[in-house]
């Protein structure tokens, strides 16, 4: 597999506002469509939302999607079809496969603006039985480093996810370096949710943007100012039942 990156700049993103929450779209997604945006393997869907006080998300359906969602700032109420019901804080992740189907609510019960990641992959089979996770790292153990918090296996005590993707995620202080290995086939996407890295030592992601990694053995990432980021890990060549 030949050496690439792609890099998604923020300012280049899918954007709405509703006023009471907005969508930054790194995918084509809802009444957003770009051709040359539409997924990086699996990985269909990345919006960012920042939701505010007393709104959100009224009960709605999914059907036939791993769905994310990663808090970083403030707090999500989330409630179900499937009986949970529960706030989802920061530094925590939620997952749902919504398989069969589900109908849900995300609401901002609290004073603060809530900031959001929401995630959808693509699963690798059709019509499976919904279910329900969440993943929370504390302060100390997300910083410093990225924690997975999702594999194919639930590995490491992370959530498990229907299709051959591994997720992690955590805060780097100025100057922190991780590292990752890329197995052969694979791909990798950085999504920065704040501050400034550089990428292998020559590509400088800030806030909002991303970046699609293929061909390459490791990646590289240095903080260079405290810096919150999410990496996913996927197969390029995946396996699911439907159509991009």
């Amino acid at each position: 597999m030949t050496a690439n990156i792609k890099i998604r700049r923020s300012a280049d993103r899918g954007f709405e506002d509703f006023g009471w929450t907005d969508n930054w779209m790194t995918f084509s997604f809802a009444g957003y469509s770009d051709p040359d945006w539409v997924h990086f393997g699996p990985l269909r869907v990345i919006v960012e939302n920042h939701i505010q006080p007393y709104q959100g998300f009224d009960t709605h359906p999914h059907r036939d999607m791993e769905i994310l969602t990663y808090v970083s700032s403030g707090i999500l109420t989330h409630e179900d079809s499937m009986g949970n019901k529960g706030a989802i804080r920061s530094g925590e992740m939620q997952r749902i496969t919504a398989g069969s189907g589900i109908v849900h609510s995300e609401m901002n019960e609290h004073d603060e603006v809530e900031h959001n990641i929401q995630i959808w992959i693509l699963p690798d089979e059709a019509d499976l039985e919904p279910s329900y996770e969440e993943l929370r790292f504390s302060d100390e153990e997300q910083r410093g480093t990225l924690r997975m918090y999702v594999s194919p296996d639930g590995r490491g005590n992370s959530m498990h996810i229907h299709q051959d993707a591994f997720i992690y995620a955590g805060i780097l202080e100025e100057g922190d370096r991780f590292v990752h290995e890329l197995g052969d086939g694979r791909g990798a996407w950085i999504q920065v949710v704040h501050g400034l890295i550089e990428l292998n030592g020559d590509q400088q992601l800030k806030q909002g943007d991303g970046a699609g990694i293929t061909g390459w053995d490791e990646l590289s990432i240095t903080a260079s100012e405290e810096s919150e980021i999410i990496l996913f890990d996927v197969a390029m060549d995946f396996q699911t039942p439907y159509r991009l």
